[in-house]
């Protein structure tokens, strides 16, 4: 890696946990320099503007995730294993993970006023082409892709919504001794809500689904 880049990466990770920490209006430029231990100029020269970073640090950590979820797919994984090894990622890597969500639930930023903005393949579900696929081999083509898109989310949704309340400190210290709430319960709720969310599919008209759906991800 050379020197530039790596400054540049530097800069990203100590925003990433910065931004995630005290929210955009709450970081500063000069607080991002400081922890990262680069001037202010590299910050600025790097990303111009606060909110340029911002974007910047966000298509990264989407692109990190998606890199790390891809490559825990193997060959011949089945769909439960594949939503509980996601499970595992969040759990193992709940900064990243809470960052990511407080990146995205950011409401004081308006991208639009910036011409290169979020791309929006980067705001798909992760992971969801490799669920797509997982989806499709379970229930087949000809379910309309509405109604596979539709089990992608659902299963996703679960995955992540327990992830991040496993990983919030006041469950850690005070809840983790609820049944309902440890980890292995949890893997099993996984597979439960894949097995039942196929089951539907598989039994539900295909009136139910828009069949002129598309979707990029």
């Amino acid at each position: 890696m050379t020197k530039v880049n790596d400054t540049k990466c530097k800069i990203i990770n100590v925003a990433l946990k910065l931004f995630g920490c005290k929210g955009y209006d709450g970081t500063s430029v000069r607080d991002i320099a400081k922890e990262a231990d680069v001037n202010l100029a590299s910050v600025n020269y790097h990303f111009s503007n606060k909110q340029n970073l911002y974007l910047e640090v966000f298509n990264n950590n989407c692109e990190e995730v998606e890199d790390q979820l891809s490559k825990l797919y193997q060959e011949g994984m089945s769909l439960e294993d594949f939503a509980v090894a996601m499970f595992e990622f969040y759990t193992t890597n709940s900064p990243k993970l809470l960052n990511t969500f407080r990146l995205i639930l950011n409401e004081n930023l308006d991208f639009s006023k910036d011409g290169s903005g979020v791309c929006v393949t980067k705001l798909g579900p992760p992971a969801g082409w490799l669920f797509l696929k997982l989806v499709t081999e379970e229930v087949g083509e000809e379910i309309p892709l509405d109604g596979r898109f539709w089990a992608v989310i659902t299963i996703i949704s679960h995955v992540s919504h327990m992830a991040i309340i496993l990983s919030s400190s006041i469950i850690k210290q005070h809840c983790e001794h609820l049944k309902y709430l440890n980890k292995e319960t949890q893997i099993r709720n996984i597979r439960l809500q894949c097995r039942s969310t196929i089951n539907f599919l598989k039994s539900e008209p295909f009136s139910t689904w828009d069949e002129n759906f598309k979707v990029n991800i």
